[in-house]
């Protein structure tokens, strides 16, 4: 089955996890570097869910899960190797037309999850629709030792540059031109080795091809480059 690739904001959301063992541990990582609020729930949990309980991080129920627990979550993964729970959280789960995914079993999910990795802004997910979890990632691990920490300087500055950039090129395709030279460019080369005045002297370049001449908007992209350093 196709699937539709998004990125769901959890920031401030309740995600709730039955079972707190295994596979569905490493969720809990990823969950709460986007500011989701977990729920786990559980009878007994591994020595990692138990930590993150200390801390305040999560939330854990020390018990079985009941019907009525998936109230108020947006998402639930379901690890808890019984196939009537797994059959009653997703009953529940789309009656209250949440995002479930009962782990390892592909007919009790309306959604799968994808490996990922982060340099800065950047996300990189590779999914396989739940057909072969160990191949997305060892692709993601191949794409992690090529794309460095230079992406995620990269995308600072683009942000940093974005507002002068729309001020300076006129119409919208030509800033769209633009975007694509600068990625296309040694700008990640000289950002790899961390050489900011080459960076801040292939946007002045390429400001010269794509720009306007606005006499009011002579700003050097240089200092607006460098400032943000």
């Amino acid at each position: 089955m196709k699937t539709y690739p998004i990125n769901l904001v959890l920031q401030d959301r309740l995600v709730i996890l039955v079972g707190a063992k295994g596979e569905i541990v490493h969720k809990i990582p990823g969950l709460l570097e986007v500011g989701a609020k977990v729920r786990v729930i559980a009878p007994s949990a591994a020595p990692a869910v138990v930590e993150y309980v200390r801390t305040g991080a999560i939330e854990w129920l020390q018990r079985r899960y009941r019907p009525g627990d998936l109230t108020g979550a947006v998402m639930v993964f379901a690890a808890a190797n019984d196939r009537t729970v797994h059959d009653l959280i997703w009953a529940e789960g789309s009656a209250n037309r949440q995002l479930v995914n009962v782990m390892d079993v592909l007919d009790r999910c309306n959604f799968h999850g994808v490996s990922t990795f982060r340099r800065g802004l950047l996300t990189v997910a590779i999914g396989t629709g739940g057909a072969a979890p160990a191949l997305a990632v060892t692709l993601r691990r191949r794409l992690e030792a090529e794309i460095g920490p230079e992406y995620a300087v990269f995308l600072e500055r683009a942000q940093a540059l974005r507002p002068l950039i729309q001020q300076r090129i006129h119409p919208f395709r030509r800033r769209v031109e633009f975007w694509y030279a600068l990625v296309e460019s040694d700008a990640l080369s000289v950002l790899r080795r961390g050489d900011e005045v080459a960076f801040a002297r292939i946007v002045d370049d390429l400001l010269t091809v794509f720009t306007q001449p606005v006499a009011s908007t002579r700003q050097s992209i240089s200092e607006s480059a460098v400032a943000v350093l």
